[in-house]
């Protein structure tokens, strides 16, 4: 039975998900659009997301065994922010709704997630940008964005997720511009990329 690792960036509107073999290798970059019935009232809508969530996530697993004969054995999901200051209400409806899909991926395959945050995903993945400077005999990391990504990090991700992986079709609006789906799914290969390498799958 083949081994498979999967990683996820959840929030609540979409969900991204990377599939990837046991050396290491994409089989399969998705997302899950998270959409509610409006006569859901607003206060309910994380549980009705995450009856979505639950339910996808056991297709996944029966489609795992039953059309790519394996399992899950790992499971990777980004921490959310918890120092932003735009809005709190946003930040403390992710943390809750991250921990819901935290529980419903236990639930549904037997393994507790390992949470990566946003940091040490992008620090794997885009060693590139890691700065190191040394400041009274200790060692200091920080993350240098060139300055054409100062305000949409993650285009810089979805940039170098799209070089590596070609293969992969995104999504555009009329105007031509990415749906804010695509940063969901970069993000969780960024995830799944770091989760790699602290497995020693990736170096």
């Amino acid at each position: 039975m083949e081994k498979y690792i999967w990683s996820l960036d959840v929030s609540t509107t979409n969900v991204g998900c990377s599939l990837w073999d046991g050396n290491g290798k994409l089989i399969e970059l998705k997302h899950l659009a998270l959409k509610t019935d409006k006569e859901t009232a607003v206060e309910d809508r994380d549980i009705n997301k995450a009856e979505v969530f639950k339910e996808y996530c056991i297709e996944y697993k029966r489609r795992i065994e039953t059309e790519l004969n394996g399992e899950i054995v790992h499971v990777f999901i980004e921490a959310p922010l918890q120092n932003t200051p735009k809005n709190i209400n946003t930040t403390a409806l992710l943390l809750g709704f991250n921990g819901i899909a935290r529980y419903v991926l236990w639930e549904v395959f037997g393994l507790m997630p390992t949470k990566i945050s946003v940091y040490e995903s992008r620090k794997s993945f885009c060693p590139e940008l890691v700065k190191v400077t040394m400041r009274k005999g200790e060692r200091i990391e920080t993350m240098s964005f060139p300055e054409k990504y100062l305000k949409d990090k993650k285009l810089y991700i979805w940039e170098k997720v799209a070089k590596l992986e070609p293969q992969i079709e995104w999504f555009y609006t009329k105007n031509n511009t990415l749906k804010d789906m695509c940063f969901d799914m970069s993000d969780s290969y960024c995830v799944g990329y770091a989760g790699l390498k602290t497995l020693g799958i990736l170096r």
